[in-house]
């Protein structure tokens, strides 16, 4: 009995199971087909605004990606090339010191780069080299943060324009129509709001990421500080 049971069981599980798989493929098509068309839908919806704030939005992400690769402190302050570099100078090795930082394009090795090279003037000078050449660098880790900023500033307004437009259409269906179809007015007024949800939804992940990014940039610009002034020391003698 146990063993028929079992046999029945698996046998309508086999019969049901596939059944069940067409049955959620169909709608999950169907799904997506009908998602694809109410985004399709709200967008077309929000007219030339929209556009723009969906290359904004491209845009935004596209230096979100690019200022995470390369903002990593692997890239900027490397610990173990940085400590390579001491050590040649400790033993004497400057040579082999700028042959360690020409083999790694980095912010810091570039800057202990220019260090060895001038290693021969005072101390004050080397400093003032170095600062000239650190804001470069700073710069250089700097590019397209500001335009994170500006995004998130304008995504906004950008949101509202289209609302206002929206707005203006909807008072040129309400001189012809009059106010008696609230379904037209209500269909109206979402349409107009649709660019506001898509400009704030643009600017506060964007706002975020730039001040991550600032952040990030401030706390690589007190390390490279830190780095460099030690490094000096260290070529002048007044470090160990």
């Amino acid at each position: 009995m146990p063993s028929s049971y079992f046999t029945n069981s698996m046998i309508a599980a086999g019969v049901c199971l596939p059944i069940l798989a067409a049955v959620f493929i169909s709608y999950q098509t169907k799904f997506n087909i009908r998602t694809g068309e109410v985004m399709t839908e709200f967008i077309s919806q929000g007219g030339v605004v929209m556009y723009i704030l969906i290359a904004t939005s491209l845009l935004s992400l596209t230096i979100i990606f690019e200022r995470a690769w390369s903002l990593r402190a692997s890239v900027v302050v490397p610990v173990k090339q940085i400590k390579a570099v001491e050590d040649a100078v400790r033993a004497g090795n400057a040579d082999e010191a700028l042959e360690l930082c020409k083999g790694n394009n980095t912010a810091m090795s570039r800057i202990l780069w220019v260090a060895l090279k001038n290693r021969g003037v005072q101390r004050g000078v080397m400093k003032e080299i170095l600062e000239e050449v650190g804001r470069q660098e700073v710069a250089h880790l700097e590019r397209f943060v500001g335009i994170l900023a500006l995004t998130a500033a304008i995504a906004p307004l950008l949101g509202l324009l289209g609302t206002v437009i929206g707005m203006i259409e909807v008072f040129q269906v309400i001189s012809v129509e009059g106010v008696g179809k609230a379904d037209v007015l209500a269909g109206g007024i979402s349409k107009a709001l649709n660019t506001t949800a898509v400009g704030m939804a643009v600017a506060i992940p964007t706002l975020v990421a730039y001040r991550f990014f600032e952040a990030k940039v401030n706390q690589f610009v007190v390390d490279i500080e830190h780095n460099a002034l030690y490094f000096v020391d260290l070529l002048k003698g007044e470090r160990e």
